[in-house]
């Protein structure tokens, strides 16, 4: 052996350098790992790193709690995972081993576990106030700078939510710590998932828009405009967020951001540019028309358009905030259907799909349109066209972005009518007359938007107010010239299909027509294309081809194997199932087997026989001999121990699994308590290692293998403590609950019990007898005295003389015990063992919550720790219950005992268990006196009974009352028989005659 390696056999072994990083409190951690001259450390690469990282850890002599430590690669920032081998990470490990440069190597690092740090810091923002809690914030985005993976671990953690909690409550300094903290994790994907997946932290940056200190205003509007700018999805999300926050405060939606336009606060062009690029970004990423007019008009309705024109009239106006207004000017007009004006180019081109979910009256022409553009065009159809004299005509105009003016919304209305009239002249001379177009009017221009119809399929960019023409001319033939004729047409066309409720804008239709009509040549040969599109994106007819019957299951003995190998394998060592003797193809059920409905598969040959090539090696000398061998650190008393606890646990495999999953189907109760006497000392954790790294090839003992395996659970004696408490509660709360439910119920039966007034009023009345006093009461406590008092006669106790009394007067009466059987079970019960163990309950609550946030500092799942965090909760609660029932049942106890004449002085002195334990004795003693009064007093009246007819002979006329015996059913026959049983066969000593018998005798 040299260094733990047999001679002529090759271990596969990893060197590298290890050191340490002292980051055990986060916010006061280096980034200087120690020593400076790393020492080597060897890895088995065939060995999970959890049971080499204690190796590790001993050499460096690291501050680190062994069980929060984590291995992490210098070279690439990347976490190994300490489940797994170094041979099933060599991914991880691509470039580990080349030089940085003058001969260093990377090295491994020894450091604190993400999910630790991140537990650590939001324990300590939570527990932090005042300069503690202004340098932990200010340090935050540093911590999340230097470590990429920590912000996965913090959003997962809900350190989202702690920032808020800390947030709502704290200064502008503190709030502006944690918006710097935000955009740090907003800037990796992991974060910007978890804030899209956190809707309070989007509500919580939005509430802060609406700040008194500028700076964190515009911190929020940044960060509120890089998540709008991150994917379309999230304007929606801010719309919802901006509605939560609006609707609680009850004003009315974007609130905050009209204030800031208004400039009610004072005049700060940057703010002003932030807070309309949020809404031109957010209003760009809505992909429908009701979500775009919906903010559009409540913008609109908050005097958007005034505070646009009244910036833009300023002098010295912010070109870029010029610019912003231009292009949501841009994109209302072009949303609205003014062709004239070009989308802005930074917004999108096309104008957005109908919205899904409107009625199909709106399908068809009809676009939805702001409340701005409906308003417009009321103005005209009850006006004549705007002169330039008017207010309207003389409206401000907009300025783009290079100084030029940009048409009023007046001069489009204008260019419309013009349009219209146009369009009146070049249709007054084709056959469709007034009559048919006053008959077929397009709807009006409603609030909702229609949807788009399943059957009438439409390109993505395809603009909805043109979609029913395109079709329509899709499908028609092409023609050469499209002249007025082809546009009356298709209204004729169209007439039989509006019905007489879709609205009465005649001019409105009218203005359609003009742009169908323009954009007609258009469409023809958008059509066309579609056509040859279509015809070329067909695929061609397949071939035919004769099915080809599948491959038969059943495979002869003599055939060929399926596979060849060039090493040889490991075989297992199963029992054939041949389907080639089935014997049950006629049965019911059983016409085929389970084997032959099985799809077969393709295997990594090669990756299989690599993995179970079948090794030779030199058989060691105990194998030669029989002998068993294996590595054994411990002790015989606790290797045995350890054996015998294994007999009754599951397999050993499934332990680890089971305590990190909590699985109570797996382990009970008991199993739990013996692992917990199998806990391994962090001694023999570091014998059992150093033996399986001096012996490779030698397997470990059981016992040592089960210590191993438990050594590898992180925060082991937490997470069984946790588990036992939680098994254990039940049955402690019944055992706590149970005897101040009997205590309740025992006050009532013996308040109650009719037996119990009878029994102390005879007792009080022989007291006053024999005392010659006249006394009140007495204490109950002198009931245990009672039997032992005894009369000077006869030896009998006092008891039984008063229960022959209240037998006699009271025959009503019961035996008191089976009576009160609540003060029987109290008798059984210590109060004061009662009373430590609900505050021992308590305690464990306690602990258990400590020890909950111990595990959930490591690898935990979400829904098992919010499961065991909501059965805490629930624990607390019925705690606090118990505590309140248990004050108050010992209260009414109390005054109990004032009820039954106890002295005010004495009443916290007497034990529930003594009290109880007096009248339970009492009441047994009672029954027993009380069946033993009650035999005697049958007795006496057997004894009664029997002496009426003991001796006495049946001719006794007298006793026997012959006379009435003669009146019976037959008198002549009795009386001769009793004279006949007693004189026999010889003379009658009496006659006859003078018996008093009836005439015919």
């Amino acid at each position: 052996w040299e260094g733990g390696v047999r001679k002529g056999e090759r271990l596969s072994q990893t060197s590298a350098k290890v050191q340490f990083l002292d980051d055990t409190d986060p916010f006061n951690s280096t980034n200087f790992p120690e020593p400076t001259r790393p020492p080597l450390f060897t890895f088995r690469e065939d060995l999970p790193l959890i049971n080499q990282i204690a190796g590790v850890h001993r050499l460096l002599k690291a501050p680190h709690k062994p069980d929060d430590c984590a291995l992490q690669l210098s070279h690439s920032g990347s976490y190994l995972d300490l489940e797994s081998t170094l041979a099933e990470q060599r991914d991880e490990l691509e470039g580990f081993q080349e030089d940085r440069g003058r001969g260093k190597k990377h090295s491994i690092i020894l450091r604190t576990q993400l999910s630790v740090r991140v537990h650590a810091c939001i324990e300590k923002l939570y527990n932090s106030t005042g300069r503690e809690l202004r340098r932990a914030l200010f340090s935050l985005k540093q911590i999340f700078q230097d470590d990429k993976d920590l912000v996965h671990e913090f959003v997962v953690a809900e350190g989202l939510t702690c920032l808020i909690k800390v947030g709502a409550e704290a200064d502008q300094n503190y709030q502006n710590y944690i918006l710097r903290a935000l955009g740090q994790i907003m800037l990796y994907v992991d974060g910007m998932n978890g804030l899209i997946s956190h809707s309070e932290t989007v509500q919580w940056l939005y509430s802060l828009v609406g700040s008194k200190f500028r700076l964190v205003v515009k911190t929020s509007l940044k960060l509120l405009l890089v998540f709008v700018e991150y994917t379309e999805s999230n304007a929606a999300l801010l719309i919802q967020a901006v509605n939560a926050v609006e609707t609680k405060r009850g004003t009315k939606l974007w609130w905050n951001i009209v204030e800031i336009l208004e400039e009610k606060d004072g005049v700060d062009s940057e703010l002003l540019v932030f807070a309309m690029t949020l809404i031109n970004k957010t209003l760009a990423g809505l992909p429908d028309q009701d979500s775009y007019y919906d903010m559009v008009d409540c913008l609109e309705d908050q005097g958007l358009e005034a505070i646009a024109l009244r910036h833009l009239g300023r002098k010295g106006t912010d070109l870029d905030l010029v610019e912003q207004f231009n292009i949501y000017e841009m994109t209302l007009r072009h949303e609205d259907g003014d062709d004239e004006t070009q989308p802005p180019p930074s917004g999108r081109k096309d104008r957005r799909r109908a919205s899904l979910g409107g009625t199909s009256e709106r399908r068809g022409l009809e676009r939805r349109r702001s409340r701005r553009h409906s308003l417009q065009n009321s103005r005209d159809h009850t006006s004549a066209p705007a002169s330039p004299k008017s207010p309207h005509a003389q409206s401000s105009r907009f300025l783009s972005a290079g100084g030029q003016r940009v048409e009023d919304i007046s001069e489009r209305c204008d260019r419309r009518e013009q349009n219209r009239g146009k369009r009146t002249e070049r249709s007054s001379g084709t056959s469709l007359g007034p009559q048919a177009r006053t008959r077929s009017p397009t709807p009006e221009v409603s609030t909702s938007a229609p949807p788009s119809p399943p059957d009438e399929p439409r390109t993505e960019k395809e603009p909805p107010a043109e979609r029913d023409g395109t079709n329509e001319r899709a499908a028609a033939p092409p023609e050469e010239d499209s002249g007025p004729e082809t546009a009356e047409t298709q209204e004729q066309l169209k007439a039989p299909e509006r019905g007489p409720n879709e609205g009465a804008d005649v001019d409105e239709a009218e203005d359609v027509d003009v742009e169908l009509e323009e954009q007609s040549e258009m469409v023809q040969q958008t059509g066309r294309d579609v056509e040859d599109s279509v015809l070329k994106m067909m695929p061609p007819p397949p071939p035919f081809m004769v099915p080809v019957p599948p491959p038969s299951p059943q495979l002869s003995r003599e055939e060929t194997p399926l596979f060849q190998k060039k090493k040889k394998t490991i075989r297992l060592f199963w029992s054939e199932v041949r389907l080639v003797d089935w014997q049950c193809k006629s049965h019911k059920f059983c016409k085929e087997t389970l084997w032959s409905k099985l799809e077969p598969i393709n295997l990594d040959t090669s990756k299989l026989e690599l993995l179970f090539e079948t090794k030779s090696k030199e058989l060691s000398k105990a194998a030669v001999d029989g002998k068993r061998s294996e590595i054994i650190v411990l002790d015989s008393k606790r290797s045995n121990a350890i054996n015998i606890g294994l007999t009754v646990l599951p397999p050993p495999r499934t332990i680890k699994t089971a305590i990190l999953n909590f699985d109570e189907y797996a382990l009970n109760k008991e199993g739990i308590e013996k692992i917990l006497t199998m806990i391994p000392t962090e001694e023999e954790k570091q014998k059992i290692q150093e033996a399986q790294l001096m012996n490779p090839d030698v397997p470990l003992g059981s016992a040592e293998q089960f210590l191993l395996t438990l050594s590898s659970i992180t925060e082991l004696s937490a997470r069984l403590q946790l588990w036992a408490f939680r098994m254990d509660y039940e049955l402690v709360e019944k055992e706590v609950a149970e005897p101040l439910q009997d205590l309740k119920e025992g006050m009532d039966q013996l308040e109650k019990n009719k037996t119990l007034k009878c029994i102390l009023t005879t007792l009080l009345a022989i007291g006053n007898f024999l005392n010659g006093s006249n006394a009140k009461g007495f204490q109950l406590t002198y009931l245990e005295k009672v039997p032992e008092v005894k009369d000077t006669v006869h030896k009998q106790s006092l008891l039984h003389h008063a229960c022959s009394i209240v037998v006699e007067k009271f025959p009503e009466s019961t035996d008191l015990y089976s009576e009160i059987g609540a003060i029987t079970r109290l008798a059984k019960v210590d109060f004061d063992q009662l009373q430590d163990s609900l505050a021992q309950m308590e305690r464990r609550c306690k602990a258990s919550w400590d020890h909950l946030k111990v595990i959930a500092k490591h690898e935990m799942k979400p829904a098992l720790k919010q499961k065991m965090s909501d059965f805490l909760k629930d624990c607390a609660e019925r705690i606090i219950i118990l505590k309140i029932v248990h004050r108050r049942i010992l209260n009414r106890f109390h005054a109990f005992l004032l009820f039954l004449g106890h002295p005010i002085y004495a009443v916290r002195e007497v034990s529930i268990h003594r009290f109880s334990k007096i009248l339970s004795e009492f009441a047994l003693e009672y029954r027993t006196t009380r069946e033993r009064v009650l035999q005697q007093k049958q007795k006496r009246a057997n004894h009664r009974e029997r002496n009426k007819t003991r001796g006495k002979m049946i001719t006794d006329v007298r006793e026997l009352q012959l006379p009435h015996m003669l009146l019976s059913t037959n008198p002549p026959t009795a009386a001769l028989s009793v004279i006949w049983l007693k004189h026999g066969h010889g003379g009658l000593q009496h006659d006859i005659s003078t018996l008093p018998l009836h005439s015919h005798v």
